[in-house]
């Protein structure tokens, strides 16, 4: 093709790209109009000497002053002596206690970035792409010229179905495959709608399995699994999209188009034991990942009476919430062997679960296509959900609200309006909770009985699975391309439910990350809501 040749668009063409310039740059004002109008009316807050939030990009939001809702059960955890009666935890190695990146973290460079460069987006960007660009340079160049045989071995990826096709497995089906229908959530305002590009319109989610498999030798930190040379892995990995934890960790490092991995974990003295099923995962300590991807795997497991007297391994130092939720699901009766990282168990006979829920960790090629934004077996949901209902229905729900607002804790992806917004809603009959001062039980309750949720993009909001189809959910989250929108959608789908979002813009200009602060106008949520009721 001739390098000076051009495309010359018709006329027609050209009115409507000049159309959508215009309403694009008409809509683009208004928003700047409305922002404006607010910031007018907001209290003389940089004369009044009210305190700037830490860390808080448009200085003048004041802390928090509406009290939040608690619950009048207060003996929601369960009792300590309860968790650690049948837990066994294997020791911490000596020679290598914690992976690449903790260890990085703990060094007084570590700290100083942690402390005050972190919070700083760009900062943070440009740390994740030199470690994610230098780290596997040295593991391939350097660090396998020091270290022994195991390390410089790549080994093939192998799926849990590949392996039991080529190898003769016992296996028990739990759950048939699954169509989940995920249309597009609503999203305020309308006009952004089309924001929102769907990744699928229904997704197949495929069957629920066990598998056993002889002489395996699993680790903490990871859902991986070594066998014959070889590692396992669930069946719902795209190594050429998902970019795993593990890599950002230091604990393998993955070759996508060739499928295949350097193991950087080496225990050299891995603990035998007879038997044990599997449900360490890199993203175990994370309450979402946990209550949508591991949780329900241990429920269906635990539920099977042929597997009532093998004992269940789980990450080591996980949050009481979690350790409360398993009690909850395995029975306290139940063995559960707690693997720190880095520490090897060999089991001779293994079971592993198949998937029932799995969202990426992070995105490796941006220039691809098709990521996946989270898929969740149906079933999976409500068995686990049933199960937590019963139990929570032993209790009372006297005082718990119906309309809740959720206040997130976190120094990332910061709704920089939501203290104006939680008094607002307050002053329409809202409750705001904080879910990270809740036991896990009480978290149940809540959204259990929950009419409207109200919160940001969050971890406690997995907790809409235990939501009946009834409930209205409003999501705040920032514009921005690589933002998995699908993920909570799917994940209401997959439940009986749809979620609605409110968009905001990023704070401080141009987005740089989906972890960027943003902001909504207090006013545009309450009309939001209002218009929604009153239909």
């Amino acid at each position: 093709m001739d390098r000076n040749s051009s495309i010359t668009p018709t006329p027609e063409e050209i009115i409507i790209i000049v159309r959508e310039l215009r309403n694009d740059m008409l809509r683009n004002d208004q928003r700047l109009q409305e922002i404006m109008a607010y910031l007018e009316q907001l209290p003389n807050s940089f004369t009044t000497g009210v305190t700037p939030r830490h860390g808080n990009k448009a200085g003048w939001l004041p802390e928090p002053i509406v009290p939040c809702w608690t619950p009048s059960d207060t003996n929601g955890n369960i009792a300590d002596v309860q968790i650690r009666q049948n837990i066994l935890e294997i020791p911490a190695s000596q020679d290598n206690p914690d992976d690449t990146l903790s260890r990085l973290r703990a060094t007084w460079f570590g700290q100083v970035y942690r402390s005050h460069f972190k919070r700083f987006p760009p900062i943070r960007w440009l740390a994740l792409m030199l470690w994610r660009t230098i780290y596997p340079l040295y593991i391939r160049h350097i660090a396998t010229r020091l270290a022994g045989g195991a390390t410089k071995r790549w080994l093939p990826l192998i799926t849990l179905t590949e392996f039991a096709t080529r190898k003769p497995t016992l296996t028990y089906k739990l759950a048939d495959a699954a169509v989940v229908e995920s249309p597009a959530p609503m999203v305020s305002p309308a006009c952004e709608q089309d924001y929102l590009e769907s990744p699928h319109p229904q997704y197949k989610f495929p069957e629920i399995i066990i598998a056993s498999i002889p002489d395996a030798t699993i680790y903490g930190g990871t859902n991986l699994v070594l066998v014959d040379d070889q590692v396992l892995c669930h069946d719902l990995y795209d190594f050429e999209r998902d970019y795993t934890s593990e890599e950002l960790h230091g604990r393998a490092l993955i070759d996508s188009k060739s499928r295949q991995i350097r193991w950087l974990l080496h225990d050299r003295a891995p603990e035998p034991i007879p038997v044990a099923a599997t449900f360490v995962d890199a993203c175990a300590p994370n309450y979402a990942h946990w209550l949508t991807e591991v949780l329900p795997r241990i429920a269906l497991f635990c539920a099977e009476d042929r597997f009532l007297d093998i004992p269940i391994v789980v990450n080591h130092g996980l949050h009481k919430n979690i350790m409360e939720s398993l009690i909850l699901v395995a029975g306290a009766g139940r063995e559960i062997i707690t693997l720190p990282i880095g520490r090897g168990l060999t089991v001779h006979e293994l079971y592993i679960t198949s998937a029932t829920g799995y969202v990426p960790f992070e995105r490796r090629e941006r220039k691809l296509s098709g990521h996946s934004h989270g898929t969740f077996h149906p079933y999976a949901f409500e068995f686990i959900r049933a199960r937590l209902l019963a139990v929570a229905q032993q209790t009372v729900f006297e005082n718990y609200p119906q309309l809740v607002v959720l206040r997130r804790n976190s120094s990332v992806r910061k709704l920089t309006s939501a203290p104006q917004i939680e008094q607002l809603l307050v002053e329409a009959g809202y409750s705001v909770v904080e879910p990270d001062k809740l036991s896990f039980l009480q978290q149940v309750k809540l959204f259990a009985h929950a009419k409207v949720v109200v919160a940001s993009s969050g971890a406690a909001l997995a907790n809409i699975i235990f939501s009946p189809p009834t409930t209205e959910i409003w999501i705040f989250i920032s514009k921005h391309p690589d933002t998995s929108y699908w993920y909570w959608q799917n994940m209401a789908a997959a439940s009986n439910k749809v979620v609605r979002y409110i968009l905001g813009e990023a704070v401080g200009g141009v987005s740089r990350s989906i972890h960027d602060d943003f902001f909504i106008l207090p006013d545009e949520v309450l009309q939001t809501l209002s218009r929604r009721s009153a239909t």
